[in-house]
């Protein structure tokens, strides 16, 4: 773009903007670097737009009921734009609307209770987390300019800002990064009982709470990953190689993988490879929201290999029933697959 987020961003706010900057705005939304501008850019206006309210009223109180706080309002919000993937433009004039929410609440407040804790949370830069639902992904990035995309069902935990002499963020699901290599900071990994640490890498690590296996698959450069806490039971794997490990088993095996495919969920791809019918299972149940019902025991014996390309439920339902010599059939959110 010709012109910088923050002055496109302020024309936007005193309503001083031309249609070719608002579409220029519009049209790095697709960027990677340029969102992480915006994203930037976005909480540093917010959080600035906070310390003034806080600064200019010694009260900051809570509605009638006594449960909803302007804090809890704004992350409410927020989340909520998140979720539903808005685009930035429009979370931007939801932020504008939020704000004055905050000036509100500041303006009827009874308690300086509140004032203590809020701005407690902003000057020790506490954990912030994001969280994915069912049928929902989640790009963003790190302060260091490291790349995190959430698939569905999932989590990240990690500081506002991280230490000097490392950086550490915790993952539940799965999660690829690209991250911003910093040979004085190891980026540190925290996955259920296992670490990976790396220095400047991409990768994928899947580790939900509902499965037992524990994978990483690395696209570029190496990874380290501590299978144990005490660090004796260390691997590290190259480009193009996947690490599955079972606890229950103890088994590990590693092989050489096609990353794109093994990626490809990133584009909005389902890609089955003898895939079990247990993980296909999971599998669509966080893609699309539904709930899978497995009538026949039997059909679990079976795997399903092929691949869907942001096809909506009912068409790859269909490829699987006709795949698995099953039959299907819709009740409510429910699909139930039976002979």
């Amino acid at each position: 773009m010709k012109t910088n987020p923050e002055e496109l961003f302020n024309k936007l706010i005193m309503n001083q903007i031309s249609r070719s900057e608002f579409e220029d705005l519009l049209g790095g939304l697709d960027d990677e670097s340029a969102n992480a501008r915006y994203e930037i850019y976005l909480q540093e206006q917010f959080e600035l737009e906070v310390e003034k309210h806080l600064a200019n009223n010694s009260d900051l109180g809570k509605k009638s009921n006594g449960k909803v706080t302007s804090k809890n309002l704004v992350a409410g919000k927020i989340k909520k734009s998140l979720n539903h993937k808005f685009p930035l433009a429009a979370v931007f004039v939801l932020l504008i609307g939020v704000l004055f929410s905050i000036a509100f609440i500041i303006s009827q407040s009874e308690s300086n209770d509140r004032v203590g804790s809020l701005s407690k949370a902003i000057a020790t830069h506490q954990s912030i987390s994001k969280a994915t639902p069912k049928g929902r992904m989640f790009r963003m990035n790190l302060e260091d300019g490291s790349f995190v995309h959430l698939n569905a069902v999932s989590s990240i935990t990690y500081p506002e800002h991280f230490e000097s002499s490392e950086r550490n963020v915790e993952v539940k699901g799965e999660a690829f990064f690209n991250i911003k290599r910093d040979e004085q900071r190891p980026f540190l990994i925290d996955v259920k009982d296992y670490q990976v640490e790396v220095l400047g890498t991409s990768f994928d690590v899947q580790a939900y709470e509902d499965e037992n296996d524990f994978s990483v698959t690395v696209a570029s450069g190496s990874v380290r990953v501590n299978l144990d806490k005490s660090g004796d039971n260390t691997v590290v794997l190259e480009k193009n190689q996947k690490l599955i490990y079972n606890p229950k088993t103890n088994l590990t095996e590693i092989t050489e993988v096609d990353v794109e495919s093994e990626l490809s969920w990133r584009q909005g791809i389902l890609h089955f490879d003898s895939t079990p019918m247990t993980k296909v299972e999971l599998m669509l149940e966080r893609w699309y929201g539904i709930d899978l019902v497995i009538a026949d025991a039997d059909i679990y014996k079976k795997t399903l290999t092929g691949t869907h390309h942001n096809e909506n439920i009912k068409s790859v339902i269909e490829a699987l029933t006709y795949a698995t010599g099953t039959n299907y059939k819709i009740k409510g959110n429910s699909i139930i697959i039976k002979y």
